[in-house]
């Protein structure tokens, strides 16, 4: 069955729980699932006039070369979709962790510094994301918990943090992408194989896909049971 075509409305449902919030802001990184992501919300709230103010945060790490000419990528893009973006550079202290749990930790710091009381944070994690999650938690052992991957929203103080595109795969962003003309950056740390998820996603997963063409959504609905049980369990336990 083909895939139904992304738009706007494919938010509304997840959107108009949060249309009390006092202002809403994307993690924009200047990567196609962030640009999409922004793109989306930004039609969307030019239809809806009573939604809350967006606006974008970059977070520059200054861990790339070109991690300043992405920056103003992101200053150029936001410009062109009349955004307001807040540039933040984040200090990024590596730890026993890995420099990717490093920068995460810095990036979530930057987020939660930046965000009003109430207001949601909006991250790009499609369903690509989602299965490498789960993949890589379950090669580490995680328990139920763990398992449960990534959830569509969760606090983040002192607001609350939406992925509204986690059931999307990568390629369906990739073609909006294509068929509204947008530019992205590309990291290229995002091919190194000698990081575990790179490995996943370049090596392990197209194998997996040769066989199981529909492993992603077969994944992602166990990972969803997974995640029904974590929450039986932990309201047994009260």
């Amino acid at each position: 069955m083909a895939e139904a075509v992304l738009t706007p409305a494919y938010l509304d449902a997840q959107l108009a729980p949060l249309l009390d919030a006092p202002h809403w802001y994307v993690g924009f990184s200047g990567g196609i699932d962030s640009t999409v992501l922004l793109h989306l919300l930004r039609d969307w709230c030019r239809v809806h006039t009573g939604a809350p103010p967006l606006t974008a945060i970059h977070v520059n790490h200054a861990l790339q070369v070109a991690a300043d000419d992405w920056q103003v990528h992101c200053q150029w893009f936001c410009r062109m979709l009349e955004v307001p973006l807040v540039c933040a550079r984040a200090t990024v202290e590596r730890g026993s962790g890995g420099l990717e749990v490093a920068a995460r930790e810095a990036r979530y710091k930057v987020f939660e510094q930046q965000l009003a009381p109430g207001a949601v944070l909006f991250l790009g994690h499609h369903l690509d994301d989602q299965v490498e999650t789960f993949f890589l938690r379950l090669l580490r052992g995680a328990g139920l918990q763990g398992l449960a991957a990534m959830p569509a929203s969760r606090s983040l103080e002192p607001g609350e943090l939406a992925r509204p595109l986690l059931d999307v795969p990568r390629a369906q962003l990739e073609q909006y992408a294509r068929d509204h003309g947008l530019a992205a950056v590309a990291d290229p740390s995002n091919e190194d194989t000698n990081l575990d998820r790179n490995f996943l996603r370049h090596q392990v997963l197209p194998l997996l896909e040769s066989r199981w063409p529909a492993y992603r959504q077969t994944v992602n609905r166990a990972s969803g049971h997974i995640a029904s049980a974590a929450a039986t369990l932990a309201q047994a336990c009260l």
